[in-house]
């Protein structure tokens, strides 16, 4: 494969008003289409950080039908790009208990798949701070590959970065990018999230793609930013800090099978019992 891909990510400080989210995503992705951007990934909850437990459920969309998912494919048309929605809820068979989803819009704005994100973030990150997504969010059940422009994608978001038999399922599948828009959390941002980002990249041999929210949102939570995309190798393409933006990176797929050709470590792989 001979390939460059552009990609564009959005890094935010979501608030609770998705008007004004919608806004200050638009005018990032039209700086990134501007600079050259083919593919747009947006963060985990971008267009809604609740203020509140259940404020969510007072925007829930419908598969197919919604503000949200009418704004991105809008976007995706009108930025004649691909688009990698973030996450948004949409209802379930559980009315409490919306799925964290993943759209994918294509050039004309149709949607080419989506992804619901699989592990929930039930955690205690330290004294204080804890979480229990799986109480008003339903998971997820199966991984994701899509193809477009010859290209394979695999998707995944945020705390699914803690779980490589996901990534290793894409691996088998030859994916080329693994995408990973995340809310990660800032205290385990600065210990974990570019270890894990590069693992993810070096164990499979793909890009890992990963726009993150930032800053201190409308409940307070605090997360971490610094939106990367790794290559193969484990290098950094592009890192942004703290800032709201965009981030640019130009992916070298031909760097895939020339890895693998002088490197072929899955190859190697021996299964254990």
């Amino acid at each position: 494969m001979n390939k460059q891909l552009v990609v564009g990510l959005v890094q935010m400080t979501s608030s609770s008003r998705i008007e004004d989210n919608l806004e200050r995503a638009e005018a990032i992705i039209e700086q990134l289409v501007e600079q050259g951007a083919e593919v747009i990934v947006l963060p985990e909850s971008f267009a809604l950080m609740e203020k509140y437990n259940g404020q969510k459920l007072e925007h829930l969309e419908q598969h197919g039908n919604g503000l949200i998912q009418s704004w991105m494919s809008s976007i995706a048309r009108k930025q004649k790009v691909l688009l990698v929605g973030g996450t948004i809820a949409i209802q379930s068979d559980i009315e409490s208990r919306p799925y964290a989803r993943c759209y994918i819009y294509d050039e004309q704005g149709i949607e080419l798949t989506h992804y619901d994100k699989i592990h929930m973030f039930d955690v205690s990150v330290k004294e204080g701070e804890s979480y229990s997504e799986s109480a008003n969010t339903l998971a997820g059940e199966r991984p994701v590959v899509f193809e477009w422009n010859n290209i394979k994608f695999g998707c995944s978001v945020c705390y699914d970065l803690r779980f490589p038999e996901l990534y290793r399922y894409y691996q088998t599948h030859n994916v080329d990018v693994i995408l990973a828009p995340s809310a990660f959390t800032l205290a385990t941002g600065k210990v974990h999230w570019k270890l894990l980002l590069q693992a993810r990249a070096v164990e499979n041999l793909a890009f890992v793609v990963a726009p993150n929210q930032t800053g201190t949102h409308d409940n307070q939570r605090k997360t971490y930013g610094h939106s990367m995309t790794v290559d193969p190798w484990g290098a950094i393409v592009g890192e942004l800090a703290e800032q709201q933006g965009g981030l640019l990176c130009n992916l070298d797929l031909s760097k895939i099978e020339t890895i693998k050709e002088k490197f072929p470590v899955h190859q190697h792989r021996k299964l254990m019992s």
